[in-house]
């Protein structure tokens, strides 16, 4: 028997399998009310997917964590992680909180070093261009939602009732996180109405133990969080963490550095309810998800992070100098030995003139100025480089391109789209093996339903919400009638949003049609 970080990874049927079908009152994630009902944590059996299996309970505390503070140890290294930074650093970004809302003024000082000022506006502006395209990127791909197939229809349909519409909002908010923070999280547990949910983790809540260097192969992971609490003392943050692994998942709340055992310590993934009595089982396979933003799993903050800080600080310069109305014009003081500098300035914002005077002995004062002006079009050339270089490089696309071109052909639209495709194709490989991964899960909640589940093949697919030229795709659609089925052909259609609802209507049309034919006869 192999055997990984936290337990075993092979099973023994012992041969006391029974099938749970039609009778199952409710199946859900196990929050510990049931055993606390039932008296205490009972013996959770694993879950075979698609089958209810009567095998061992696994041991009260994975394998490796027997020794003091390992988990602890884990978590202090890896919430100060440079990755780990890197996540939380691509959400603030994308929420607006950026580096140039921390920006200074300064001058060179006596010794020849930047000495910060307080005296000079300091305009602090973000134009959030990473988060446009990070958004772009989301509904490029998700912005419709991906269809259900299968050569089965029924079991398509199943699946389609089985995740509900909360499979689609999951999608769009990994594809969010797997940009932002380089990889996203997908939890997935009944949810108590017999339907199959999706939970999401955030990037920086989640610790994964990989069992290979690829990270293909997920052997646990910790999930540490904060959430605020009411208790006598007012509100406070309390931390805590959970375990999930093979054999269910291990609570625990924080106090100070450490992880202590939080009651009940060790949960089943799934209750479920038979005749009015609760019974605990472990899926087989760890019901816990990664979809990564391409191999290297880096932030899209990574390679416009530059970019975007540059075009708030030539942004902020730019309404700096806009604001320095006064220093627009440098005052040149002929003879002038009265007030200070700081009290002429004064003097002459809040009442536009100064007195010059003459000393003795001294020919006549004088105020000569200099003009300076702020040259728009060099910040604008400037705004317009650092905005072009900041799209290509998160390979997006400028919809002023699209404007520009007019009436664009096919081949223009997919020039235009050819970067973005890049991402998408990335993420989209992502979800469809995210979704064969899901599929076991899916089938076993089916069974549990006593509907019949398995030996069809099913995947996504999903509608990319490009412009196209709507008369250019239904000309070729209409020039393809007789070499394509109207499936297809209804497929391809940029006014179909339903294939199957648009084939449904045919028929009924038809029938109506031959029976009309039938009358007038």
């Amino acid at each position: 028997m192999r055997r990984g970080r936290f337990g075993s990874e092979k099973r023994v049927n012992m041969g006391r399998e029974r099938r749970i079908m039609g009778k199952q009152e409710d199946i859900q994630h196990d929050t510990g009310q049931a055993n606390d009902r039932k008296g205490g944590n009972r013996m959770a059996k694993p879950l075979k997917l698609g089958v209810f299996s009567s095998l061992p309970a696994p041991p009260p505390l994975p394998r490796g964590l027997g020794e003091a503070g390992f988990l602890a140890r884990e978590v202090r290294d890896w919430e100060t992680s440079r990755t780990r930074r890197r996540q939380l650093l691509g959400e603030l970004y994308y929420r607006g909180e950026q580096q140039i809302l921390r920006h200074k003024r300064t001058v060179i000082g006596p010794e020849g070093a930047p000495v910060e000022v307080t005296n000079l506006p300091n305009a602090r502006l973000t134009d959030n261009q990473y988060a446009r395209l990070l958004d772009q990127k989301v509904n490029y791909l998700l912005g419709r939602p991906p269809v259900i197939v299968s050569a089965d229809r029924d079991y398509a349909e199943a699946l389609r009732g089985m995740l509900g519409p909360g499979f689609f909002r999951a999608l769009r908010g990994a594809a969010h996180d797997a940009l932002a923070g380089g990889c996203a999280w997908l939890f997935a547990c009944p949810d108590g109405a017999g339907g199959l949910r999706l939970r999401r983790f955030r990037p920086w809540e989640v610790l994964p133990f990989w069992a290979d260097a690829d990270h293909t192969e997920l052997d646990g992971a910790l999930r540490v969080w904060e959430r605020e609490e009411h208790g006598e003392h007012g509100r406070t943050r309390a931390g805590y963490a959970e375990l999930y692994t093979r054999d269910g998942v291990f609570r625990f709340r924080r106090e100070g550095r450490a992880l202590l055992p939080k009651k009940p310590f060790h949960l089943p993934y799934v209750t479920a309810s038979l005749e009015g009595r609760a019974f605990p089982f472990n899926w087989d396979a760890l019901p816990l998800f990664a979809v990564k933003n391409g191999p290297a799993e880096v932030s899209l903050l990574n390679r416009v992070k530059s970019l975007q800080d540059a075009v708030n600080l030539i942004l902020s310069n730019f309404v700096n100098g806009m604001q320095e109305d006064p220093r627009n014009t440098i005052l040149v003081l002929v003879n002038y030995d009265g007030q200070n500098l700081g009290e002429f300035r004064r003097n002459l914002a809040a009442y536009g003139a100064v007195k010059v005077r003459s000393d003795a002995g001294a020919p006549g004062g004088d105020v000569k100025t200099l003009s300076l002006s702020v040259n728009g079009e060099n910040y604008k050339a400037v705004l317009d480089l650092l905005k072009r270089a900041l799209v290509e490089n998160a390979r997006g696309y400028d919809a002023k391109d699209l404007r520009a071109a007019g009436t664009p052909n096919e081949m223009n639209l997919r020039s235009v789209f050819s970067d973005a495709d890049l991402d998408a194709d990335m993420l989209e490989a992502e979800f469809q093996s995210l979704f064969r991964e899901l599929l076991p899960f899916a089938d076993a909640c089916l069974r549990a339903k006593g509907m019949a589940a398995g030996g069809a093949e099913a995947s996504l697919i999903f509608n990319r919400d490009t412009i196209v030229n709507e008369s250019q795709v239904i000309a070729d659609v209409a020039g393809s009638a007789s070499l394509l089925s109207r499936e297809t052909l209804l497929e391809q259609h940029p006014w179909v949003e339903d294939v199957q609802r648009e084939l449904k209507r045919l028929r009924q049309e038809q029938a109506v049609s031959k029976k009309q034919e039938g009358e007038s006869v």
